[in-house]
Formats: C-alpha cells, sequence, structure tokens
C-alpha cells in the first residue's frame, strides 16, 4: 500500500506495483525496502521540482489519514488503488 504513495510522491516516475516476487534467471530484478509512517495530518505532494520536469502534476496533494481512510473503509489495495482513492478523494474533497 505504501508503495502507491510513492508512485504519487514522484508525480508517476516510480510506478507502483503490488509485491510481486518471480525468480528469472535471464532477466535481473531490482527491489527496494522501505518503512514509512508519516503523521496523519501531513501533505503528501511531489516536490515542485519533480512537478516542474514532468510539466504536470499528476495527483492532488493528500494527507495519509485520508488514504489510510480509503484502503481501510473503502477499499483492498490492488493496482486500482491509487486512481480509485484519487477520484474517491476528490469527490470527498468537493462534498466537504
Amino acid at each position: 500500500m505504501k508503495v502507491l504513495v510513492v508512485q504519487a510522491l514522484s508525480n508517476g516516475r516510480y510506478k507502483s506495483c503490488m509485491h510481486e516476487a518471480a525468480v528469472n534467471k535471464y532477466k535481473e530484478r531490482k527491489s527496494l525496502a522501505f518503512f514509512q509512517c508519516p503523521k496523519e495530518y501531513k501533505v503528501l505532494r511531489a516536490p515542485d521540482e519533480v512537478v516542474s520536469m514532468d510539466g504536470t502534476k499528476q495527483y492532488p496533494d493528500f494527507t495519509w489519514s485520508h488514504f489510510l481512510h480509503f484502503t481501510q473503509n473503502h477499499y483492498r489495495a490492488d493496482q486500482a488503488t491509487l486512481p480509485n482513492f484519487i477520484n474517491w478523494f476528490l469527490s470527498f474533497k468537493t462534498t466537504n
């Protein structure tokens, strides 16, 4: 689930994938392990430098508590989680 946040923070440069491990003796695989637990009220956003290099902002700013609420109460983590979260978040913001 947290790797989805990395995709948003990198403005889509680093694609998220669910934990998958397959042995392939013909192709090298790189993995990145990390642990994060941002404060619930902290705003998560792609750095301005990354957005300016890309030209457009791919994801809205959001808090960890919004993302956690969505994944714990509305949707399980899979490949469609981030797009579904963004749709939910934007509709949630317009109604509140």
